[in-house]
């Protein structure tokens, strides 16, 4: 079997969390072990990051055993991913006392105030510093103490990731409790996220501000990545070419459906109807 075959089957090992598969390429192929840092999969990813991101441990442990570097990192063109840049939060911890590295954004993520803290003060610039994707350290954090703690220390909270052209809010639109904190403390809203944690009266002053973003669609005008061919954030969290009335049908908000068939034109209420069997 050629090398590259054999790579393949080591990729789809980790990916669907088969431990004995992963032992056994790497014990049969010992010239994994010797590139097993290399950028094999989605995304310019090495195994280890891959692993992690699984969220399988004992896939990461086998992975260590035979060299796996814990500061590796992804080569991904907007801003690499490490071990600890993914939602396993109970994996990352284990990581951490294993000698992963913890930079800002991992430790934003985890709730890690004092080590949020601890490299502010060595690093003043690290509020906005970019990380994975190019996210800054508020797309990471979730909690509010962290959150005020960085745009007291001068965090831009509208400043948008490379990839995605998106603000920490925006990414944070299906946290409904983050997305209400940050418009709270100044984040620009929009009428995606009005609908989507429904809150009918900013829909209301949308609509009476900008009548014309009722007929907004991600993956159009500003909800598109800009130069990135990442695609807005939206995409991935409410879905392509989504509408704000299609959204609010969706998420059951009847009072903002009602007000948006107000300021709807006949087609776009038939549109609605439809979708809801009327």
């Amino acid at each position: 079997m050629n090398e590259q075959k054999v790579i393949e089957q080591f990729k789809q090992a980790i990916m669907s969390h088969d431990t004995v598969a992963t032992r056994r390429c790497l014990n049969e192929h010992p010239f994994l072990a010797k590139q097993i840092n290399e950028p094999w999969f989605a995304f310019d990813t090495p195994a280890i990051v891959a692993a992690a991101a699984n969220g399988n441990r004992e896939v990461v442990d086998i992975l260590l055993e035979h060299g796996a570097d814990l500061h590796a990192k992804s080569s991904w063109w907007a801003g690499g991913f490490g071990v600890l840049h993914h939602d396993h939060h109970e994996l990352s911890r284990y990581l951490i006392e294993l000698g992963a590295p913890v930079d800002i954004h991992a430790a934003s993520a985890l709730g890690m105030l004092d080590t949020v803290k601890e490299l502010v003060e060595m690093n003043p610039a690290a509020v906005n510093q970019r990380g994975p994707d190019g996210q800054v350290p508020l797309h990471f954090a979730t909690e509010h103490e962290i959150i005020d703690f960085l745009l007291a220390h001068g965090a831009d909270i509208d400043k948008r990731d490379i990839d995605h052209g998106s603000t920490p809010a925006q990414w944070a639109i299906d946290n409904e409790a983050k997305c209400r904190f940050l418009i709270e403390r100044g984040s620009a809203a929009d009428i995606f996220i009005a609908i989507n944690i429904g809150d009918t009266e900013l829909v209301r002053s949308f609509i009476r501000t900008d009548p014309e973003c009722l007929q907004a669609q991600v993956g159009r005008g500003s909800f598109t990545s800009g130069d990135s061919n990442g695609g807005h954030i939206y995409a991935y969290k409410i879905g392509s070419n989504t509408r704000p009335f299609y959204l609010a049908a969706r998420r059951n908000h009847p009072e903002i459906v009602d007000l948006i068939a107000k300021h709807s034109p006949s087609n776009q209420r038939l549109l609605l109807a439809c979708m809801q069997a009327d």
